[in-house]
């Protein structure tokens, strides 16, 4: 995660159109060169110069959702603003605009109107929207029907570049790769699951430094568990557990597929050529069955845990400010609520499963926007050339400002923290089996535990053949895609 000094609009533009003007015709018509080895000096400003394009004042138009939370902040912002980020958002697309000469422009539409909005931009060969943010479901369907542009077919595109996110880069089916997360889209980094502790109760339980159990690869699902078990206290005497009672964990009904991740299972993947398989081994159906008899046991066993219901998430962020939960799980975005509690927390990644497992692996919900190109009658020279443009500006400051700024410098309190959170964004994985839903793997962890049963071997058992038979039929479909 870049840790860079955010310079004025201005100045940049100015930089740059001094870079672009050094470039030689050769280098203003080639392609940008697909190792990011060969950037030296500023890679930034290097790749940049590289991208000198005039779209002649051409509208560019990007497509989000205008009722997922941070999908609207991440695209549109038509004025300037107090709040950092917001305002980093603003200047990006500005910057934009005056290196590109485009007109850029912001429209929204509801979450499940995304699709056939493209889909019939498409049929009438209009070509509006350059690009678009569909959650990664959405996405996975319009690959299938022939909507999206294949990234490796955007010329001046660098997928190497650390401005995009290499584990959406893994999930190219058969060498196609018709989504990808960047340093645009940062609502991928708001639902990405992490843990929160009070160190108030932290303290009060006399519980090892957390931080150094992190770094020296302690921190399991057993250390977890046993310090959240610790904690259980009827606060308001009234003899039953509830909202107004302390607890080891507070959670939300989503917390088990965080887990499931956290512990480096994937229900698909794919291998170096592309090709998806189903991915759980033996080993891992082993590791599974354990895991969840151990989750189980948390959450169900004793009152040390509260899992809050589907909408009432509202309810556990108020028990956590309020001191009644020693961990908390839950997604990034969250924290910027923390600002005003009274009381110290701290940032932990999610647990691993094991000592053995060699990193802290990170679940990404998949309701996290990802890009996608529409297809139509479009110079997609230069419009690749946009977008690379568009998503280099935002590593040089959307994302150095959502990161240090609204989530380290003015939320988490303590160095240790922010190092948490350079280790559970650099770990992001992602499962095939999140974009196409009808695999019908995807849920079997969490259902397990929502039906309070260790029936998750038996469950995959039935549902492999299904999930296989699917799993061609989406490959399939992918190949015939010209």
């Amino acid at each position: 995660m870049k840790r860079r000094v955010l310079t004025l609009v201005l100045a940049l533009i100015t930089v740059l159109g001094m870079l672009a003007a050094c470039a030689t015709p050769d280098e203003q018509e080639q392609g940008l060169d697909n190792s990011s080895e060969a950037l030296t000096g500023d890679a930034y400003d290097q790749a940049l110069a590289k991208l000198t394009v005039d779209m002649k004042g051409d509208n560019f138009v990007v497509l989000g959702r205008g009722d997922a939370g941070s999908s609207v902040s991440e695209i549109m912002r038509e004025e300037a603003s107090s709040d950092p980020l917001e305002n980093a958002v603003y200047n990006r697309n500005r910057a934009l605009s005056e290196i590109c000469k485009l007109n850029y422009i912001a429209k929204l539409t509801p979450s499940d109107a995304l699709s056939d909005t493209l889909s019939n931009d498409i049929k009438a060969g209009a070509g509006e929207y350059a690009i678009a943010f569909p959650d990664m479901r959405v996405a996975g369907t319009m690959a299938t029907k022939s909507m999206l542009k294949d990234f490796n077919d955007l010329s001046y595109i660098n997928l190497d570049a650390e401005w995009w996110d290499q584990g959406t880069a893994e999930m190219s089916v058969v060498g196609k790769t018709f989504w990808m997360n960047s340093d645009i889209n940062y609502l991928a980094h708001d639902v990405t699951f992490l843990t929160l502790f009070s160190k108030v109760m932290a303290q009060s339980q006399g519980l090892d430094d957390l931080y150094e159990t992190v770094n020296n690869g302690e921190w399991t699902v057993d250390v977890f568990s046993t310090y959240a078990k610790k904690v259980s206290a009827d606060l308001d005497g009234s003899g039953k557990y509830d909202e107004n009672d302390a607890y080891g964990l507070i959670g939300t009904s989503t917390m088990g597929y965080a887990m499931f991740y956290g512990s480096e299972m994937r229900y698909v993947a794919c291998d170096e050529d592309g090709e998806p398989y189903i991915a759980m081994t033996d080993t891992d159906l082993l590791k599974a069955s354990d895991l969840l008899d151990k989750v189980l046991d948390l959450l169900y066993s004793g009152h040390s845990s509260y899992i809050v219901a589907p909408g009432k998430e509202q309810d556990a962020l108020r028990m956590f400010i309020n001191n009644q939960g020693l961990f908390y799980l839950e997604c990034a975005g969250y924290i910027n609520s923390l600002r005003n509690m009274s009381d110290d927390f701290g940032v932990l990644p999610l647990p691993k499963y094991s000592n053995e497992q060699e990193r802290y692996a990170t679940y990404v919900n998949p309701v996290s926007s990802t890009m996608v190109v529409p297809v139509g009658p479009k110079n997609y020279d230069d419009l690749s050339k946009a977008i690379e443009t568009m998503a280099i500006l935002s590593s040089e400051s959307v994302i150095p400002t959502y990161y240090e700024l609204v989530l380290k410098r003015k939320t988490v309190r303590d160095e240790e923290s922010a190092q948490m959170l350079d280790i559970i964004f650099s770990n992001r994985i992602y499962d095939l089996a999140c974009f196409y839903e009808q695999i019908g793997l995807m849920h079997l962890f969490q259902g397990a535990i929502n039906g309070r049963t260790n029936s998750f071997s038996s469950k995959y058992s039935s549902a492999t053949k299904k999930a296989e038979k699917e799993l061609i039929r989406i490959v399939k479909r992918i190949e015939d895609i010209e």
